[in-house]
């Protein structure tokens, strides 16, 4: 089965509530995770992790990311 998911922001309890709803196998299963998966809630590092390393889980940046991603590059050149 094919699923797309967005908007999670860090809430990684209900990221964990979405596969078990959708019995998420990734032997059979894809997920593609269209953005905006950090900030916000209090467990983005863990969510952006687990989601980073899941076989059948496809994460695309969304402009919290890129965000992110131009904030961390500014502070490493001050």
């Amino acid at each position: 089965m094919l699923y797309a998911i967005s908007d999670i922001h860090g809430c990684y309890e209900l990221w964990r509530k979405f596969l078990g709803e959708v019995d998420f196998s990734a032997n059979k299963d894809t997920i593609y995770v269209l953005g905006d998966f950090i900030d916000r809630g209090n467990e983005s590092v863990r969510l952006m992790k687990e989601i980073k390393e899941m076989d059948g889980v496809i994460p695309l940046a969304g402009n919290h990311e890129r965000m992110f991603s131009k904030a961390y590059r500014m502070r490493l050149r001050e």
